[in-house]
């Protein structure tokens, strides 16, 4: 699966339904997800605004980890192991 633009500011969801992060990048082809983003983080992704370029935290969202997107969200299989 390759990630585009249109999916910055998705919200990640792990398999449980719990918010877990959201898209802030996508840079060739790959979406990179901060774990609990800013509000303003959060709102300058989803509406296209300024640099919100990936930092130090935000991880990069492997396509085998997805179960499905839809609507602005995506669900994964599973739950985050920790």
């Amino acid at each position: 699966m390759e990630f585009t633009r249109d999916d910055e500011g998705a919200s990640v969801f792990d398999a449980d339904r719990e918010k877990i992060g959201v898209v802030v990048e996508v840079r060739d082809g790959d979406a990179y997800v901060e774990p609990e983003p800013s509000l303003a983080e959060e709102l300058k992704a989803k509406l296209d605004w300024g640099s919100h370029e990936a930092d130090d935290d935000a991880f990069a969202l492997k396509s085998d980890w997805i179960a499905e997107i839809e609507d602005g969200e995506i669900l994964l299989k599973n739950r985050p192991q920790g």
